[in-house]
């Protein structure tokens, strides 16, 4: 009968060698890793789906269109005039302004912009070129401006203007800015959405680069304003 010698009878109650826990060790350290990042990624999922479900995205990216759009209005001045005043105005629903197109327009003239809550409950951005005199520049007819919908179903457009009133005073929020010589020091846009609607709009607060006012062509026989020079 075989019989097991001593040496390798303690060699079997000896256990795991150092080698041997160093390698499980390792391998419990990478599952651990793998098992983290799989958590990791289920949360940034889950993240991602909360802010698509609550609307986030889109009002992340109509904001950045409004903001882009706003900090390069350009303050072109009517020069037909007795006191120069710039092509912007607005009130607390409305505002209309003279901005470079986006990039996927360019090289075209300067465009107008008129922000507005339409009949359909819709954030729209319109637009139009200056170079359009037949065009109605207020925006009261809409004939000849292009739309696009910033955002779909809201309650409320509430637009105010910070700066100087015009009968003079300190500094305040304003809800009407119109045949001023210069634009607003700030611009202040609020939406509210639907009760039951998910939707958060925050603050939108807009800073104008530009502040000077520049010259632009006055068409004689409208008296309009075309693209500054």
């Amino acid at each position: 009968m075989f019989r097991q010698s001593p040496r390798t009878t303690e060699r079997c109650d000896a256990g795991f060698t150092l080698i041997e826990m160093l390698v499980g060790l390792a391998l419990m350290g990478m599952a651990a890793a793998l098992l983290l990042s799989g958590l990791r990624m289920a949360g940034f999922v889950s993240l991602r789906e909360r802010a698509s479900a609550t609307g986030l995205d889109e009002v992340i990216a109509a904001q950045r269109l409004l903001r882009t759009g706003l900090e390069r209005l350009r303050p072109i001045a009517r020069i037909d005039r007795a006191e120069p005043v710039v092509e912007f105005g607005g009130n607390d629903i409305r505002l209309t302004y003279i901005a470079p197109p986006a990039d996927r327009e360019a090289p075209n003239a300067l465009q107008r912009f008129l922000l507005m809550r339409n009949a359909n409950g819709d954030l729209v951005l319109y637009n139009t070129s200056t170079r359009r005199l037949q065009v109605d520049p207020s925006g009261h007819d809409l004939v000849g401006w292009s739309p696009t919908t910033v955002l779909r179903g809201i309650s409320r457009l509430s637009i105010s203007y910070r700066g100087v009133p015009i009968t003079g005073g300190d500094r305040t929020w304003l809800t009407f800015w119109w045949d001023r010589g210069r634009p607003p020091e700030l611009i202040r846009i609020r939406v509210d959405f639907p009760v039951g609607d998910t939707r958060q709009w925050p603050d939108l607060l807009i800073r104008p680069r530009a502040t000077t006012t520049t010259t632009c062509l006055i068409d004689g026989s409208t008296g309009r304003c075309g693209e500054g020079r």
